[in-house]
């Protein structure tokens, strides 16, 4: 998903504008609102977080710590992720990385949904997306997040409800059992 695309679904997720979203002749992200422009994928969602009244900006900046760690996890959803959603096995190292970490948390940072949340479901959601059944199960952890997260609705907005149930190996295993 581009970077406009993401921005614009995020900023929906928690209420406020996106403004307007254009790439700079150097292929940087910026958006302009209320005659202010800023620049760069991270800056702008801060940006917004601070427009915002959502419980989901209010979480991502309850402290320093968290602020910092959001940061740090808006940067690398841009910086790493969205690259190597490209190369089948670059990304299916970083599903691996992300389903051991979600196998301790609930969430990336802190115990809340945060903009860290947002800005890595959106980009990896074709990567979900593209997974077979088998392959969410080799991901457990990642897929129970995932399917978390898009079951909010102010989250999913009007996508579609990615199937994470394991009842549908049920159909192909359709043999008696004696």
């Amino acid at each position: 998903m581009c970077e406009i695309e993401t921005i614009t679904k995020i900023a929906n997720s928690i209420g406020v504008p996106p403004g307007k979203l254009n790439l700079d002749s150097e292929k940087v992200i910026t958006r302009t609102n209320n005659n202010k422009t800023v620049s760069g994928f991270a800056t702008i969602l801060n940006a917004l977080a601070q427009e915002s009244q959502s419980e989901i900006a209010r979480n991502s900046s309850a402290t320093r710590e968290i602020n910092a760690e959001v940061y740090q996890w808006i940067e690398f959803a841009v910086l790493y992720v969205v690259p190597c959603s490209k190369d089948k096995h670059i990304s299916q190292q970083i599903l691996r990385d992300f389903n051991k970490l979600l196998s301790s948390k609930s969430y990336l940072v802190g115990y809340s949904i945060t903009l860290a949340d947002l800005a890595v479901f959106y980009t990896i959601h074709n990567l979900m997306k593209s997974l077979t059944p088998i392959e969410k199960e080799n991901y457990l952890n990642l897929s129970r997040w995932f399917d978390h997260l898009q079951h909010m609705p102010e989250i999913r907005q009007d996508g579609e409800v990615l199937n994470f149930s394991t009842i549908y190996l049920h159909g192909w295993a359709t043999g008696t059992h004696v």
